[in-house]
């Protein structure tokens, strides 16, 4: 069969999923911009407001490897459905929620669900399509991935505006269930895999334990720097993640069917794989978060022409990760991300020496490079790591990738913000800092976003060299 014509068979299987995963990104995104909205109509602080996102980002990366280890064991179309059926009832009762608290509750509900979704997204693209066609399934993902970010708070901000914020969730509820309806036609089913484990009782113990650890984890990351680093909240989270993961390593050697398998851990191709997408995030996250302050405080531009610009990796990204996907059907996809991770460090390095100069120009070739290396690497890498996962673990495979997609972001975020603000004069803040008085420490200024963007380059230098040894691994396989 011709394969334009393959594809055409596809095209409804991938349409499913890519819609899924573009469902739950515009839900990660599309409430940032009614916070203040939201703030209002219950009439709460920032602080509180806030924990409508963070618990959304807690529960559903707590979940990921959990339900990806469910969908091994009982069905990936199974835990698919019941993931739009969780997200599309939650999404309801978050725009019906009387109090915030109902609302924080309801939104942690929908991250289960949207991490139901997602992972077994992931996973079922692998054991549906054959293996010539999941590179071009990947980028098609991946451009709806990119999509779900792109238009999320645009569409948040118009929703809101002319109608309600309550409908940023309610209107999830008939697309969800239509979309339920359509998967159920459409996906076939995918029974799992038996093997020796399957017939143990599930991991209760180890999923507790794993759920702790990711969620304090994470917690830990996302308030650090509100609640100050060495708070005893902050230093308590880390302790009981420290803690939750020694117990998770013990137990899982010990269970009959464990949630992770440290065997997959152990195959250096896809260990690596793995290590590869968690540092790539730390860059592209640090970096999206420093740049709108670069070029409203270094450049003076109004937060308008903020976004306009910063849109151009978006406008470039999308069309490159199609691409990408169809290129790694026909080039080994560890090469492509071995290309991908060095223009990546290039791009890096060549900005942090740049940024310094008058005019745009520099930020410009910096977010078309970016996009035009991570539109190369998440399809092709997305490839890499569920075609070196065994049969049996693509559910698990899927979670832990997806997990510590989110744990590289945090950490991204992190590292940039704690280099730049330790490279700034004393008593300067960027939460704090105005243009005017941007131009009085200008020279510091770029200091910092040289040193963050440096230390950006070198977490992409640690991607490279990870991505070098999962492709001599795998030709040595």
């Amino acid at each position: 069969m011709p394969e334009k014509a393959e594809r055409r068979k596809y095209y409804p299987v991938i349409l499913c999923i890519a819609f899924a995963v573009f469902m739950v990104r515009l839900d990660g995104y599309i409430v940032n911009i009614s916070l203040p909205t939201i703030a209002r109509y219950f009439q709460v602080g920032t602080s509180e407001v806030s924990w409508i996102v963070l618990i959304y980002l807690l529960v559903m990366t707590g979940c990921m490897l959990i339900l990806g280890k469910l969908g091994d064991r009982f069905g990936l179309k199974r835990i698919f459905l019941m993931g739009y059926l969780v997200f599309s009832v939650s999404s309801l009762f978050c725009g019906l929620a009387p109090t915030i608290h109902t609302l924080d509750l309801a939104r942690a509900v929908q991250g289960v669900g949207g991490a139901m979704m997602i992972v077994s997204a992931f996973a079922i693209v692998s054991r549906l399509l054959p293996e010539h066609l999941t590179g071009w399934a990947f980028g098609v993902c991946s451009f709806a991935n990119s999509l779900g970010i792109m238009v999320g708070s645009p569409l948040g901000g118009f929703i809101t505006g002319f109608f309600s914020w309550k409908w940023i969730f309610l209107i999830n509820v008939p697309i969800g269930l239509l979309a339920l309806f359509l998967s159920w036609k459409i996906l076939p089913a995918i029974e799992p895999d038996r093997h020796a484990g399957a017939k143990a009782p599930f991991d209760v113990a180890g999923s507790v334990l794993s759920f702790l650890f990711f969620t304090t984890l994470v917690y830990g990351f996302s308030m650090g720097q509100e609640e100050g680093w060495g708070s005893p909240l902050i230093l308590g989270s880390f302790a009981v993640a420290i803690a939750s993961l020694g117990a998770f390593w013990v137990r899982e050697k010990r269970a009959a069917d464990p949630v992770l398998r440290f065997s997959l851990l152990a195959r250096r191709d896809f260990g690596f794989a793995v290590v590869t997408t968690f540092l790539a995030m730390m860059l592209l996250a640090g970096g999206n978060f420093l740049m709108p302050f670069y070029l409203e405080l270094a450049k003076g531009l109004a937060p308008a022409a903020v976004g306009g610009v910063i849109m151009i990796y978006s406008v470039v990204y999308m069309p490159i990760g199609p691409y990408s996907g169809r290129l790694s059907d026909r080039v080994d996809p560890a090469r492509i991300c071995v290309a991908a991770t060095f223009l990546c460090l290039a791009t890096c390095l060549v900005f942090a020496f740049t940024l310094s100069r008058p005019g745009l120009l520099p930020a410009v070739l910096f977010l078309v490079l970016l996009a035009v290396s991570y539109g190369l690497f998440f399809a092709s890498n997305n490839h890499l790591v569920m075609s070196l996962a065994p049969r049996d673990s693509q559910g698990v495979a899927s979670g832990l990738y997806t997990t510590l997609m989110n744990v590289g972001m945090l950490l991204g975020i992190c590292l940039f913000e704690t280099v730049f603000s330790g490279s700034l004069p004393e008593g300067v803040s960027i939460r704090h800092l105005s243009r005017e008085q941007a131009i009085l420490v200008s020279g510091p200024l770029l200091s910092a976003f040289r040193n963050a963007f440096l230390a950006g380059a070198a977490v992409c230098a640690l991607a490279f060299l990870s991505s070098l040894v999962t492709l001599r691994t795998k030709r040595g396989r």
